[in-house]
């Protein structure tokens, strides 16, 4: 049966929704997302400083002092206009600052060289919204639906209470708590805040109280992972004495040897879980990246439609990118060439590579070869017409990586098949697929071909879900009729998902566990404690 007709996309109902962009439109970011968020949540992408977390506190706690109405909307107008005098107050420094939120309409407003500064809304989600999942996460808070968020008294009234101590003896923000309409303040009064309010200088007490929630001695069951993923960038922090990237955490991750550390081997695993998921999401991207640049290129811009069979064929048309994209990995020599290869020659090459000197411990594979999920990756978004190539070889590497994982129900081992064939599953289609590509031994340009009008049906499968939830809204990049595609006129990239590592660390720089010398000394402290958090566990 050929290709073309052997996977038939949806056909898109014409429902008159209103074309808008949107991301994750393969729908394949999800479980990546799911496992990064069991190994590292209270903190998110746009959760760039940590002492808002103090703030947020102090301001429930203030807030509840003024004895006004339990209600979330009158709450939020309340922290937005202290919010934005916090903000003026950092910008008054002489210093740059970074991770404050509304900066750019503050500084609207400190340009305007006023005598008075209007004391207002910055944003429309002010802080003490952006930082809601984080504080909660970290046992600080407690959403109460529409009602104000709760303290929670073990972490987050502490912390509010330092706070106070502070935040106190500023007589601006007394008067805002008091007085609701006031609206306007003076520069120097937003300069006494801002010398005792710096978003990027936390005090040592406020430290050590956010230390506790985000590195807890006594965490709990859901915690330990936290734990575990934050030691574990303390750990490359001391063993590179300079600051660590998140390249350095999957590429240790998907290493022969992990973190060195045997208490640190399950953080290991989650985040090589993670890695194998990120890969089949950035080759199935760029696949549809390279689908929607042929289409686009086509006349008219493809609004008028093109058989998909020319599309997908004028991608594997492209050899020298095929061939290119496979020799960056070591799977193909000057000599060779994609055409003549079958499925069979690239899954026994790559399996070649991976079992040399290979070791197995629950469940996954590692080996000294450099052949791993970082650098497919990074090579798919760049590949072109070559990522079609890439995508067969995401789906051999995480088979050779995790098979065994998910054959023997590894507890972190889920994720990898999570929302089974909607979202590409490990168990559900991966695995079965790749059994019938074996048995079949075609050609691989013929595979690579089958996965492109894969990856189309995954879109439009996604795009539709989604506008059955939101008929007003619709994120197709193109429509299938028949075995045509039509452009939207939407260009699309291929992307990563977030994993936020590089917010966390951040994070530890702003609380003085890391500097460009590495580890300091009061992180070695936290590292230490949390490896013992790790060995009780360990133990129990």
């Amino acid at each position: 049966m050929a290709i073309a007709k052997s996977l038939q996309p949806p056909e898109w109902l014409r429902s008159g929704a209103e074309i808008t962009g949107g991301l994750d439109l393969l729908g394949l970011r999800l479980p990546v997302q799911v496992i990064g968020g069991t190994l590292l949540d209270g903190v998110t992408t746009v959760t760039p400083s940590v002492r808002y977390l103090a703030f947020r506190a102090w301001l429930i706690h203030r807030y509840g002092q003024t004895g006004q109405a339990d209600d979330w909307q009158t709450y939020t107008d309340f922290a937005a206009r202290i919010e934005s005098a916090l903000v003026l107050g950092n910008l008054t420094q002489d210093c740059p600052i970074s991770g404050l939120i509304g900066a750019d309409q503050a500084l609207v407003r400190l340009d305007a060289d006023t005598p008075t500064v209007e004391v207002s809304a910055l944003v429309k989600s002010p802080a003490s919204t952006i930082y809601t999942g984080p504080s909660d996460q970290l046992g600080l808070s407690k959403t109460r639906d529409n009602l104000v968020p709760a303290l929670v008294d073990t972490r987050g009234l502490p912390l509010a209470l330092a706070v106070q101590q502070r935040l106190a003896r500023i007589p601006l923000l007394e008067r805002l708590a008091a007085e609701p309409n006031l609206t306007q303040a003076a520069l120097d009064d937003l300069r006494e805040l801002g010398a005792v309010a710096r978003i990027d200088q936390i005090p040592d007490d406020e430290r050590e109280l956010l230390l506790a929630a985000i590195v807890p001695a006594k965490p709990l069951p859901k915690e330990r992972a936290r734990v575990g993923t934050y030691a574990a960038l303390l750990s490359l922090a001391a063993k590179k004495k300079a600051r660590p990237t998140e390249g350095d955490l999957f590429d240790t991750a998907c290493s022969m040897n992990r973190f060195g550390e045997p208490l640190l081997d399950q953080v290991a695993v989650g985040w090589t879980f993670y890695g194998v998921r990120d890969a089949i999401a950035v080759t199935q991207e760029a696949v549809m990246a390279a689908v929607m640049d042929e289409i686009m290129a086509s006349p008219e811009g493809g609004l008028a439609g093109v058989a998909r069979e020319q599309i997908v064929g004028a991608l594997m048309e492209r050899v020298e990118e095929h061939d290119s994209a496979l020799r960056d990995l070591g799977l193909l020599s000057a000599a060779e060439s994609v055409a003549s290869l079958s499925f069979r020659d690239l899954q026994r090459r790559i399996e070649e590579r991976v079992s040399a000197d290979s070791v197995s411990s629950h469940g996954v594979k590692r080996w000294p070869d450099t052949l791993v999920e970082p650098l497919l990756y990074k090579r798919a978004l760049k590949s072109g017409a070559g990522a079609l190539s890439l995508a067969v070889v995401a789906w051999v590497l995480a088979a050779a990586r995790v098979a065994d994982a998910v054959r023997e129900n590894n507890p972190q081992s889920g994720s990898l098949s999570y929302q089974g064939w909607r979202r590409l599953g490990l168990r559900d289609v991966i695995l079965p697929e790749l059994e019938r590509f074996h048995r079949e031994d075609r050609p691989l340009r013929e595979v690579a071909a089958e996965l492109a009008y894969r990856t189309v049906q995954q879109h439009l499968q996604i795009t539709w879900s989604r506008l059955q939830v939101d008929l007003r809204r619709d994120v197709a990049l193109l429509t299938a009729e028949g075995n045509q595609w039509f452009s939207r006129g939407k260009s699309f990239a291929a992307g990563r998902t977030a994993s936020r590592i590089q917010q966390a660390l951040g994070w530890l720089g702003q609380l003085k566990l890391i500097d460009a010398g590495g580890i300091t000394a009061d992180g070695d402290v936290v590292l230490k404690r949390a490896f013992a958090v790790l060995a009780e566990e360990a133990a129990a």
